[in-house]
């Protein structure tokens, strides 16, 4: 009866004109024989789910997304890696307190011990491999990566982001090596762990992992990126998983929004995913173990998006509402957190807000510049526009108070140095006002020369072509990429800062990489004059 009520359903929508309510014109941009496009369920209260697809699921076979298409959900998977440890953490055969290393004893003694609950929390201030591998001059879905790589690439750096517990930091490592973990805890892989205690018991029969990106999966969607006024393939060429990587449907997303409603996985595994995770100072996350904990127009808001190379995905519950929402795209056009919330808010009545007030003019004049946070790493450009102070990117900073704004969910408190970034969390994160340098201010030729570092056997070689200078990995020539001047001795790349390091004597010893989830990763100069030609 239930899948005879959403054929009727799928039907329904499928015969309904163009634009027919504002989810329809939602998603109006995203519907068309010529673009990737995204399938959305909602369910709310006992009602039957309302399932919609718009756009393209293979654009060279014209074959349109379907309420039954299959996609990668991203980092929504987390939340199942999460539920298979919790349960052999009820099972016995773990403990939340556990050190890693008892079941990865590859990885290296930072003095402190990292757990499994640290892990799950993304509070052990493991760097993220995924940014790691980009140093290599073999970046993420250049070439096959697996849980092995992770474990390996895990295993070889000497430092942390942070001592364990100490601050949230968000990192796919952690969830690799809980893949890992749980398949060394019970002799089978997460893959069919997960089949036979969650996706089988759920009823989620085309849910699965992406262990084998060769495999053929009826129904999948083809990733899609846009590349200028064209779309090109997208596809996740990886093996790793775990962080991400699972396949699944509306269908399957929404049986599990109502399992955590109900509390099918059990009061452990239900509240565990969704409790606050604690800091070693007392502080509370806004995450729990695979679940993003926030609200929305004052209602609470239990959720996790994702995108995965072409794939975009939100999966999430507010249950006050009684409402869930999911979320699945196969093109990277679409901003699953905006489009989700267009939804709820026909749903989720709007909470009265206090008029914005307009800053004072010495604030208007004395704000605007450019912050620089580093580990991690982010940068901030401040302008004034129609008479408020807003973002490069042109996100509003509303006026509190003199030196305190509110930009999204979190804060800005302007300090003599720079300004403070209070994020809903309770994180802190300090950022620097510099001076932006333009390419006169630096000597680029004291830089050519070749770099090298271990932790992640990466060796490059910076160049002077044209005036502008360039990173080119040694064994990857077609990797070469340009450093843009930020600030003295400060250069952007693709996604990371780079710090000009020096001896006291002012000779360039090295570069030190940041990026949002590698606060420092350093590169000693090691110059042969046989890679400078």
């Amino acid at each position: 009866m239930h899948r005879i009520v959403l054929a009727a359903l799928c039907t329904a929508i499928i015969a309904a004109p163009a634009h027919a309510d504002p989810i329809d014109d939602a998603f109006a941009d995203w519907t068309g024989p010529d673009r990737p496009g995204c399938a959305v369920g909602i369910r709310q209260g006992g009602n039957a789910p309302d399932l919609r697809a718009y756009g393209m699921a293979d654009l060279e076979r014209a074959v349109p997304v379907t309420v039954d298409t299959v996609f990668e959900s991203g980092s929504v998977a987390k939340q199942f890696t999460a539920a298979a440890v919790l349960m052999l953490v009820e099972d016995g055969r773990l403990s939340l307190g556990d050190d890693i290393r008892g079941y990865l004893p590859e990885m290296p003694d930072y003095g402190v011990p990292i757990t499994i609950d640290h892990l799950l929390t993304h509070t052990s201030g493991l760097r993220d491999w995924s940014d790691l591998v980009g140093f290599n001059g073999w970046p993420r879905y250049s070439r096959v990566y697996s849980n092995t790589d992770a474990l390996l690439i895990a295993s070889r750096q000497r430092a942390l982001n942070h001592p364990p517990g100490a601050r949230f930091s968000y990192t796919n490592t952690g969830y690799n090596l809980l893949a890992v973990i749980v398949e060394r805890a019970t002799g089978k892989s997460l893959a069919d762990f997960t089949r036979e205690r969650i996706f089988a018991p759920l009823g989620m029969a085309h849910s699965g992992w992406r262990d084998d990106y060769r495999r053929i999966v009826a129904n999948r969607a083809v990733g899609y990126v846009r590349d200028g006024d064209r779309f090109v393939l997208g596809l996740p060429m990886e093996n790793a998983y775990g962080s991400g990587g699972m396949l699944t449907t509306l269908g399957d997303l929404l049986e599990w929004e109502e399992a955590l409603d109900r509390g099918t996985l059990g009061r452990f595994v239900t509240s565990k995913l969704s409790e606050p995770a604690r800091l070693d100072d007392g502080r509370r996350s806004a995450y729990g173990r695979g679940l993003v904990l926030g609200t929305y127009r004052g209602e609470r808001e239990v959720f996790h998006n994702g995108g995965t190379n072409g794939y975009q995905a939100w999966a999430g519950r507010y249950p006050g509402q009684d409402l869930a929402i999911v979320m699945l795209c196969n093109g990277r056009t679409v901003g699953p957190d905006t489009q989700v919330r267009r939804i709820a808010s026909l749903f989720v009545p709007p909470k009265p807000l206090d008029p914005l007030a307009s800053p004072p003019a010495e604030e208007l004049r004395s704000r605007p510049g450019l912050y620089v946070a580093e580990g991690p790493f982010e940068i901030l450009r401040i302008e004034t526009a129609d008479g408020q102070l807003r973002t490069a990117s042109g996100m509003a900073l509303e006026y509190l108070a003199a030196g305190r704004y509110r930009l999204g969910s979190g804060e800005l408190r302007f300090t003599p140095m720079g300004l403070e970034r209070h994020l809903r969390d309770g994180e802190i994160l300090p950022f620097t006002r510099e001076v932006p340098a333009s390419p006169a201010a630096h000597d680029l030729a004291q830089l050519a020369g070749r770099y090298v570092n271990d932790e992640v056997s990466g060796a490059f070689v910076l160049q002077v072509r044209g005036g502008k200078l360039f990173m080119t990995p040694i064994d990857r020539p077609d990797g070469s990429v340009p450093l843009e001047p930020l600030v003295r001795d400060g250069f952007i790349g693709p996604g990371y800062l780079v710090r000009v390091l020096r001896t006291p004597d002012g000779r360039v010893s090295g570069l030190s990489f940041r990026t949002a989830r590698v606060y420092a990763l350093d590169f000693v100069r090691a110059d042969d004059p046989s890679l400078l030609r």
